[in-house]
């Protein structure tokens, strides 16, 4: 492997590792209410847009999704 292919993949593995800890975080609060929050609707007396069921249900397999991909160009590396 050279140095660019390392930094290809070091790059990757950084965006897996976060996407398992997402993972992990949606699977623990996945019968709580989640809120998405940006910069301008985040404010100290309120929560965010309380996100629907269906919507928090596409998250996770988007996030699943997501790290299989990555696991599958790490593979390819």
């Amino acid at each position: 492997m050279d140095i660019e292919e390392a930094e290809k993949a070091w790059k990757i593995f950084s965006e897996l590792e976060k996407l398992y800890e997402i993972k992990s975080y949606t699977e623990k609060e996945y019968n709580n209410w989640w809120s998405f929050l940006t910069t301008t609707i985040k404010r100290w007396d309120k929560n965010g847009f309380i996100t629907p069921t269906i919507l928090r249900e596409e998250f996770t397999k988007a996030v699943d999704r997501s790290i299989k991909q990555l696991e599958k160009q790490i593979e390819e590396l």
